[in-house]
């Protein structure tokens, strides 16, 4: 017997992402967010709203620039860590954070975060 597709679970019912957006949100807009993952504001709108998931790169992105904030949030509150993102920082060629994951730069940027935290955590 086929499920019944009212009550398959859909992306609209699901919270996370928009979670992940949520998190996200606490340090960019969603038009920064969308430039960093390649898309749309149109569709960081849908995922906030759970309307739709984003998929292979564009998810991949997502995702990093989650954890960056979620790892910041060990140094900074939401307004040190939107000021360190739209900051040029010596340690990335004094590029912008922002610019840097723009660009898929996510491992050189979480490299200066944990510096900043006091190291690689080990778990």
């Amino acid at each position: 017997m086929a499920p019944n597709l009212a009550t398959v679970p859909s992306a609209a019912n699901s919270p996370v992402y928009r979670r992940v957006v949520a998190d996200a949100r606490q340090a960019l807009t969603m038009a920064e967010i969308a430039e960093i993952t390649g898309v749309q504001t149109r569709s960081v709108q849908n995922w906030a709203a759970g309307a739709t998931k984003p998929e292979g790169q564009q998810r991949d992105r997502l995702l990093e620039l989650q954890y960056v904030v979620e790892q910041l949030l060990d140094v900074y509150d939401a307004e040190g860590i939107d000021i360190w993102m739209h900051r040029p920082q010596r340690s990335l060629d004094h590029q912008r954070p922002i610019d840097a994951l723009r660009e898929g730069h996510f491992e050189e940027v979480l490299a200066v975060v944990e510096y900043l935290a006091g190291g690689p955590k080990r778990g």
